[in-house]
């Protein structure tokens, strides 16, 4: 097959593996596999790509099912990725989300225009830099929402539903955009590292991958981590060295 079909054929490829898996991934070990098998082929359209999938659909979906199984979301996970789940819901809402820090933590916001934003708080511990960060957002009355999902903890009801497919677990909220047309903004410094890894995160959660915040690999953190039938991770402001490390354990590494 010329090198230039073989290219031509890698979106075609993740189509299909999206189509009989379940997530539009296809890592480097799998093209090479796939299309390698397929290199007598003058003629490789999407029907040949599909059997060659199906042939391995079965290691496929266990691959899979290893994965998720590694890397299924605990409470840590669930209380590092709260921010981004926020983000989600005032997407869903036809809000322009936002990312702010205020009192050294990373908060989802509706941005409200001309440098002004409501704060969205996710209580999903009762942990005592959390409890203290809404103590000091208290002096700024009408100006936030506070999403809890703690027994005891006052504020808009939260859930975290779980789920045995894409997107594997998100928040629910009744109320938000009610809460939020009620309450005012204020201004606060925009984060836009957080953005960018936001914009990772929409990206493959939309593309059917287990996506995680705040996960350790290899003895690294990575912000966000998205899991498929490989392994890809984003990082903002990481040594040469930690990328190099990561580079060992995913099949690709973003500095963000």
């Amino acid at each position: 097959m010329p090198a230039d079909a073989v290219l031509g054929n890698v979106d075609a490829l993740r189509k299909v593996v999206g189509e009989v898996v379940g997530v539009y991934d296809a890592p480097g070990w799998l093209i090479a596999e796939i299309l390698g098998d397929l290199a007598g082929w003058e003629d490789v359209n999407e029907d040949v790509l599909r059997r060659a999938v199906e042939l391995n659909s079965s290691k496929l979906h266990g691959l899979l099912r290893r994965n998720l199984q590694l890397y299924r979301p605990g409470r840590s996970s669930i209380r590092k990725a709260a921010p981004y789940l926020v983000a989600e819901l005032l997407e869903a809402g036809g809000l322009r989300p936002a990312f702010v820090n205020l009192f050294g933590a990373v908060l989802p916001a509706a941005y409200r225009g001309h440098g002004l934003y409501t704060p969205v708080v996710p209580v999903v511990e009762a942990k005592r830099a959390v409890l203290n960060r809404l103590s000091a957002l208290a002096r700024y009355p009408g100006t936030y929402v506070v999403l809890s999902a703690v027994d005891g903890v006052p504020g808009l009801k939260m859930e975290i539903r779980k789920i045995q497919k894409p997107p594997y677990y998100y928040a629910v909220a009744e109320g938000l955009g009610r809460a939020l047309e009620r309450a005012g903004a204020m201004r606060a410094r925009r984060d836009e590292a957080a953005e960018r890894l936001y914009s990772f995160w929409r990206r493959y959660r939309s593309q059917g991958y287990l996506v995680l915040a705040g996960r350790e690999v290899g003895g690294v953190v990575v912000d966000v981590l998205a899991v498929g039938l490989g392994k890809y991770g984003a990082v903002v402001g990481a040594s040469r060295r930690k990328i190099n490390r990561l580079s060992k354990f995913l099949d690709e590494v973003y500095e963000l």
